[in-house]
């Protein structure tokens, strides 16, 4: 169980935008701040921010589809 847990969170984040991807594994896999990763994907904190919120909202429907 826990593998396909791991296999759905993979699908479901291939299906992300890549700013969203990219935000969300640095965040909460790396743990970088969102300032952190403001300077370094070189946008402003409330982008981040929003690519977090969506990207998190997006992986949510997609496992949810899954279950």
């Amino acid at each position: 169980e826990n593998q396909q847990s791991l296999d759905a969170v993979r699908v479901c984040l291939k299906t992300l935008q890549p700013q969203q991807r990219d935000s969300v594994l640095l965040a909460y896999y790396e743990g970088l701040t969102h300032q952190e990763l403001a300077e370094r994907m070189d946008a402003p904190l409330g982008t981040v921010k929003s690519w977090i919120r969506r990207g998190l909202l997006r992986l949510r429907e997609c496992l949810a589809e899954r279950a």
